[in-house]
């Protein structure tokens, strides 16, 4: 009864408020009904739109938050960029003091310019002007700057002259070795008889240097008149190659009495290296160094070097040197060979039947 009274209230009032007009009323309620079925219909759709529009606050939160922190950041950038606007003020202003400088090198630079060019105005009118035979020549320094100067003293005038020194020894010790194949270095009748050892070395030396003598006469008549070889000492160098012939055919004559068969493979073995060590056709000085220790103790070496003398000119120094070397080596040679003999005057087993015999 009490909520139908108010209800009579509120429609009295609602037709007071319309002044009387009912279909005005009708009309209005016709509308709110309208709005609240419309109403009605959206509102199962409103909660999703509310979640929406939540998530939507969120994010512009978020992004708000965002926005905080970039502005935050920009302001010290900003404050950075001033330090740097700071820092390029000042750097404009050194450029500004270096093109001040720079305007004043230029000025100098243009100076100098204008030296040079008065500079190589006054080259050119020094540069000699050289004719072709002269450029030649200048052309020719630039290229090879460093000539070795030579002077020959006493020139050979011809290659056989040169090896001739290295030569005449050689056939001179294998005509002693040929002719102590052929005689006997010691005569065995002498040693039968017990004749003095010295008279039987000088017996078995004194043939084969007289055929030395014969061959150092044809040797050089050969070499002179057939072959055209000239000496600058000739009297001198047959003398000479005289002593030669006996210095080998004494140590050749002693390799052989003292050695028997196996002296004959000593004297080519002794030949081979005076060969190699005399330096007749290289400076021993480029040999190995077992050459050049054993040149000095070699007939070979000295009998190269006065041959030099002789043939082709020079001081005779070395000649004197190597006529007392050859002197010492036959002097030697005939003692050793006299020792030998004495000991074969001993007869023995070995004497009697040789192992070996040649």
């Amino acid at each position: 009864t009490a909520e139908a009274a108010r209800l009579t209230g509120d429609v009295d009032s609602l037709v007071k408020d319309s002044g009387g007009d009912l279909a005005a009323l009708r009309r209005q309620l016709t509308d709110l009904e309208k709005q609240a079925r419309k109403l009605a219909a959206g509102a199962p759709g409103l909660a999703g739109k509310l979640d929406q529009a939540v998530a939507d606050i969120k994010a512009l939160n978020d992004g708000a938050h965002k926005v905080a922190t970039g502005m935050a950041q920009l302001h010290e950038g900003l404050g950075k960029a001033t330090d740097g606007s700071a820092a390029i003020g000042e750097g404009v202003g050194k450029i500004g003091d270096g093109a001040h400088s720079l305007s004043g090198g230029m000025y100098k630079l243009v100076d100098g310019t204008g030296e040079l060019a008065g500079g190589l105005h006054e080259g050119v009118d020094k540069i000699p002007d050289y004719d072709e035979q002269q450029r030649d020549a200048r052309t020719e320094v630039m290229a090879d700057p460093v000539r070795l100067a030579n002077q020959s003293l006493h020139k050979a005038p011809n290659y056989g002259t040169g090896f001739a020194p290295y030569f005449i020894p050689l056939s001179l010790w294998v005509g002693a070795m040929v002719a102590y194949m052929l005689i006997a270095p010691l005569n065995k009748r002498a040693l039968a008889a017990g004749a003095s050892p010295w008279r039987i070395a000088l017996a078995g030396w004194l043939p084969v240097a007289g055929l030395g003598a014969a061959q150092v006469g044809a040797l050089m008549s050969v070499l002179h008149f057939g072959l055209g070889l000239e000496m600058a000492h000739p009297a001198l160098t047959i003398g000479f190659l005289m002593l030669v012939t006996g210095c080998f055919a004494a140590i050749v004559q002693w390799l052989n009495a003292k050695f028997g068969a196996a002296g004959r493979i000593l004297v080519l073995a002794v030949l081979m290296l005076q060969l190699t060590s005399a330096g007749g056709t290289y400076p021993v000085q480029t040999s190995p160094g077992f050459f050049n220790a054993i040149h000095p103790y070699l007939p070979m070496s000295y009998i190269v070097e006065s041959l030099r003398h002789l043939i082709s000119g020079g001081p005779l120094t070395a000649v004197w040197q190597g006529c007392g070397v050859l002197l010492a080596f036959t002097v030697g040679a005939l003692a050793l060979t006299a020792l030998a003999a004495r000991g074969k005057q001993v007869w023995t087993m070995d004497r009697l039947h040789p192992e070996l015999s040649l």
